[in-house]
């Protein structure tokens, strides 16, 4: 598959993946339904990969997955699925990949004594412009609901920038860290709502049910993470990062088209502001200088994260 293909089929996943969910949690499914599906249809897929490489791969592997879970597995996809309920579509492309830049710049700094290169903290000012703009929105139209549910995209990016960069500072390869994470966060999930849940999934009418199957265990969870894969060995992680720039505006029309979500001139200026955020600090990451002495840093196959 050619390079860009692949980087515009995981844009294009990403793009939609906010809009099937919040028509998802606001039609027949609860959030933790949704949840279910995402991480248990996703260990069915990546089982065969781990029974694979089983002897493969290294003990401290499955212990670090257990963090990572909580950073890109069940903690992260709980706050996304269940701020869709109460937030716009569109606010969670621009504050979960969207802003996800400004957060690596910020915790790379804070956690792991990372520098960033000017252009990213150019990139992430602009991010954070964004995210000032949302805020203002959602106070001026004093609605708690979506202010919720905006807090919990943020939270939820924030946890995917400390995957990333814990991803990088354990040397743990992209395919494999997320199928043992994606396993992990089945564990949990699955048990708690087969034991929790009130109705069984299947009271859903079955189209609807293959439908989300397909979005939140298939696309999301598997199809959109290779393809990125194949876009990062074609093309490299700087041209294929700065396509995520696409994503808030992407959901924003697809939004506007199937939800009838119309944002207002402050939403689409935080739109603009993110993509442009992010369109330049994929140009550059940090400048190889740690901000402050730390140890050297050990790189991954792939530093890039699924966003939401």
């Amino acid at each position: 598959m050619n390079g860009y293909l692949a980087a515009a089929v995981a844009v294009l996943i990403w793009g939609a993946y906010p809009v099937a969910t919040r028509a998802g949690v606001t039609g027949s499914f609860a959030p933790q339904e949704l949840v279910t599906l995402r991480f248990g249809v996703g260990a069915l897929l990546f089982l065969p990969y781990l029974l694979l490489h089983f002897r493969s791969i290294r003990a401290k592997a499955w212990l670090q997955g257990v963090p990572l879970m909580v950073f890109q597995g069940a903690g992260m996809g709980a706050l996304v699925i269940w701020g869709l309920q109460l937030a716009p579509a569109n606010h969670q492309a621009a504050l979960g990949p969207g802003v996800n830049v400004a957060w690596v710049a910020l915790l790379g700094f804070l956690v792991f004594a990372r520098k960033p290169s000017p252009r990213l903290v150019v990139g992430a000012l602009l991010c954070a412009s964004g995210v000032l703009l949302i805020a203002w929105w959602g106070l001026s139209e004093r609605n708690t609901a979506v202010l919720a549910g905006d807090a919990m995209f943020l939270a939820a990016s924030a946890l995917g920038a400390l995957y990333v960069l814990q991803l990088r500072n354990w040397g743990v390869g992209a395919i494999q860290g997320a199928a043992i994470v994606t396993l992990y966060s089945a564990m949990v999930v699955v048990p708690w709502h087969l034991w929790s849940a009130p109705v069984p999934l299947w009271r859903v009418a079955p189209l609807e049910l293959l439908w989300q199957i397909l979005w939140q265990g298939v696309l999301i969870g598997c199809v959109a993470f290779i393809a990125l894969n194949h876009a990062i060995a074609k093309l490299g992680a700087e041209r294929s990062s700065a396509m995520v720039a696409l994503v808030p505006v992407l959901t924003a029309s697809l939004a506007l088209v199937f939800l009838g979500e119309v944002p207002s001139p402050a939403e689409i200026a935080a739109f603009l502001a993110i993509s442009a955020g992010v369109s330049i600090a994929a140009s550059r990451g940090y400048d190889g200088r740690p901000a402050v002495s730390s140890a050297p840093m050990k790189r991954s196959p792939c530093g890039v994260s699924r966003p939401g």
